[in-house]
C-alpha cells in the first residue's frame, strides 16, 4: 500500500467511494474536479491511500499558522474515511500515521480532530486524547455560498 497526495484522476479510482465512508458525497467526476482544485488553492491537502492501483482510503490536513503559541503552527485532520470493504487492512492507521509525521515534519505543536464518540477508542489508540467539547452549527447555504463551494 503506498501513502500519496492525492491527484485529480484519483477522483476516478475509488476515491469518492472511501469518501462515502464518512457522508454522502453527491457529486460527479466533472463536479469533484474543481472542488479538488480549490482544495489545493487553499492550502488543504489530501491524500490518499493506493492498494492494487485503487484508491482504498483517504485522510486530508490543513495546518492553521496561529497567532498565539509565538506563531506556532497547528495541524488539523480532516475526512479520514476508508473503503468499507476494507476496514481491518490497517489502511486507516497508515493514513493517520502519516499524516502525523507530515505535521511533526513541518513543526506543528499540536494536532487537531474530530470524529464521533463511536471512533474515541479508535483515535486514543493512534495516541490522540478527549479535549475541550466541539461545537457546531449546520446552516442553509445560500445559493451564492453554495456556488462558491
Amino acid at each position: 500500500m503506498q501513502i500519496r497526495q492525492m491527484v485529480a484522476p484519483d477522483l476516478k479510482r475509488g476515491f469518492i467511494k472511501a469518501l462515502c465512508a464518512l457522508s454522502d458525497v453527491n457529486l460527479t467526476f466533472e463536479q469533484a474536479v474543481p472542488v479538488f482544485q480549490r482544495r489545493l488553492n487553499s492550502g488543504l491537502h489530501t491524500y490518499v491511500a493506493e492498494k492494487d492501483g485503487e484508491i482504498v482510503g483517504t485522510a486530508s490536513v490543513f495546518i492553521e499558522p496561529k497567532f498565539i503559541h509565538s506563531g506556532g503552527l497547528v495541524g488539523h485532520i480532516e475526512d479520514v474515511a476508508v473503503d468499507p470493504e476494507r476496514h481491518g487492512e490497517g489502511i486507516g492507521n497508515a493514513l493517520v500515521q502519516h499524516l502525523i509525521q507530515h505535521c511533526q515534519d513541518l513543526g506543528c505543536y499540536k494536532i487537531l480532530l474530530q470524529c464521533t464518540p463511536e471512533l474515541l477508542p479508535y483515535y486514543e489508540r493512534e495516541g490522540f486524547r478527549q479535549w475541550v467539547c466541539n461545537m457546531r452549527m449546520d446552516l442553509q447555504p445560500t445559493s451564492a455560498r453554495a456556488a462558491a463551494s
